[in-house]
């Protein structure tokens, strides 16, 4: 799973995207600078840009998700590691996620 931003029709947009793939959370700024991609992120629903981080919500990620059960628990599963390496908020509304820029 990842958070893509991308210049779309000359304006900078953020999706979820692979959300299957729940070993390799990350965001991507393709093509973006950063000032774009945390609008991008903030008008999504997605999170914010911070330095080289991102902080999504957790909850828009889930939204992402097929619904199922067996990807239900491996979203909890993933956020559990993250929290287990402090790159979740306290409450647990975010989670921390580098940035790769292309």
């Amino acid at each position: 799973m990842f958070v893509l931003v991308a210049e779309d029709d000359g304006e900078a947009r953020a999706s979820v995207e692979d959300p299957g793939n729940l070993r390799q959370l990350h965001a991507e700024f393709r093509g973006v600078n950063d000032d774009a991609a945390d609008a991008a992120l903030a008008a999504a629903g997605l999170g914010r840009a911070d330095g080289d981080h991102a902080w999504l919500d957790a909850g828009a990620l889930r939204a992402a998700g097929d619904g199922s059960a067996a990807w239900a628990a491996g979203f909890d599963g993933m956020l559990a590691y993250a929290a287990s390496k402090g790159w979740t908020s306290a409450d647990g509304t975010r989670v921390r996620a580098h940035i790769v820029r292309s």
